[in-house]
């Protein structure tokens, strides 16, 4: 019973909004059409000046010029409430108003027909099968305009020879042979429409997938981010409690080796807050979420909270860990401290991680690019493996994030969205075999000077 009820109450909900695209259609069609006709009016009213040798058809164009802007105006109020979900059920005075422009365009056709000259026919043929084919570009979307529209232009067809033929007396049957061609002409346009009306509707039902495509992955992406955001809550409890408990037993090991195996327990520790942050910020960033917060801070304390997560796991791996910062570094620098934390955490994580031999060096200046403002500049070298060019454009040539754990992988890609979201900027030079080298780069205030300056 609920499946019938929703069969019932699904097609007028689609039925409308079906209506609005089609009416919409119709409404922007006839709007970018409106200038086109005037011109191609002008032109026929011009020529048609010379064979039914009198001015009227350019009293008849300066008519059409008030009836094509009127027309215009209409359909941009039916294109805007179309667009805002308004879209009529009933539209008597549209139609009367499409009959009667259509009407009153036509008009130059019955001047052209009976012209004194033999031209004066093929213009006038010519003239409505143009404007069957304008009907059939801008109204098609809409039956009841198709008929407003193409059915007083179809009535001129086949009208004007009968007028012509009963007028000369009804004597020569073969002044109906225009109306024989009329209708052969017709019958052509009628398939073309049809072609015309499957091609929008394939198209609708192309523009519903692509609707429907997005709402599932909306959908999706919502279900992701619920999971993302419970995993976080379930494991940081118990990761703080672990590495508080770890932190206790460091300072009250007696043994140097005992209080090296816990730092590696905390270091640990501090490694998996990060993949927890960095599968948050994932989420946050594919969804624009993620905002940049500038506070004054000490960029040697950033970098200092940093290298001492990682001295206890490039001991362990027997490798040397240089530090060299520019001593005329900036004592302040407004930047995001946790998101500069986060970038060069992840570069001094991978540096370690894939560096067997050898040892990573870390360089930290700034230099003054005019007025109050500093580029800071974090490299990061290592003597590991390396990366291919066709890795390196993995990461940094797509816009993209990587979570399938090869190479470098996801923490990389998340600096690269942070450092451009920043502002900054990150580059890296990398052989295989020959270890790789990450410069990070970022503009930014010197709060000491704007203090100074402001005072």
């Amino acid at each position: 019973m609920a499946s019938d009820l929703t069969t019932i109450a699904t097609p007028p909900v689609l039925d409308s909004a079906k209506r609005a695209r089609a009416l919409a259609n119709v409404g922007r069609a006839r709007v970018s059409n409106t200038w086109l006709r005037l011109c191609a009016c002008a032109v026929v009213a011009a020529v048609a000046t010379s064979i039914v040798g009198s001015i009227a058809p350019l009293f008849w164009w300066a008519g059409l010029v008030p009836v094509l802007v009127f027309d215009r105006w209409i359909f941009q109020r039916l294109l805007k409430n179309c667009m805002a979900g308004d879209a009529p059920r009933a539209m008597p005075r549209l139609l009367l108003w499409t009959t009667a422009q259509s009407v009153y365009g036509n008009i130059i056709a019955v001047m052209l027909w009976f012209s004194p000259y033999v031209p004066g026919e093929t213009l006038a043929i010519i003239y409505i099968f143009g404007g069957l084919a304008n009907a059939a570009a801008t109204l098609r979307s809409s039956v009841s305009l198709s008929i407003a529209g193409a059915g007083s232009t179809i009535a001129f067809l086949l009208g004007l020879p009968i007028a012509d033929y009963l007028i000369n007396g009804a004597r020569n049957p073969l002044d109906l042979m225009p109306l024989m061609g009329g209708l052969l002409l017709l019958a052509f346009g009628v398939n073309l429409w049809k072609s015309l009306l499957a091609s929008d509707a394939a198209q609708l039902e192309a523009e519903a997938a692509v609707l429907r495509e997005r709402q599932t992955a909306a959908a999706a992406s919502a279900a992701k981010s619920s999971v993302i955001q419970r995993m976080n809550d379930e494991l940081r409890t118990p990761m703080s409690a672990l590495t508080g408990a770890a932190e206790h037993l460091r300072r009250a090991a007696q043994s140097p080796q005992a209080r090296a195996h816990i730092g590696t327990i905390v270091q640990a520790g501090e490694v998996l807050r990060l993949v927890l942050n960095d599968l948050s910020d994932l989420d946050r960033l594919e969804n624009g979420q993620l905002r940049i917060e500038a506070q004054p801070a000490d960029p040697r304390e950033v970098l200092r909270g940093v290298i001492s997560a990682f001295r206890a796991a490039a001991q362990d791996k027997d490798l040397e860990l240089f530090v060299d910062v520019d001593p005329a570094m900036p004592a302040l620098l407004e930047i995001d401290a946790a998101r500069v934390r986060q970038v060069l955490f992840n570069l001094l994580a991978n540096a370690i991680r894939f560096t067997t031999h050898g040892g990573v060096r870390v360089r930290m200046s700034a230099q003054p690019i005019g007025g109050a403002l500093a580029r800071l500049n974090v490299i990061i070298a290592d003597t590991g493996a390396g990366m291919s060019r066709s890795q390196l454009a993995l990461i940094f040539g797509r816009e993209r994030l990587s979570a399938d754990g090869e190479g470098p992988g996801l923490g990389l890609a998340i600096s690269l969205r942070l450092a451009k979201l920043m502002g900054g900027k990150l580059t890296a030079k990398s052989e295989l075999g020959e270890g790789s080298v990450f410069s990070f780069s970022l503009d930014a205030p010197m709060a000491a000077a704007k203090a100074s300056s402001a005072a």
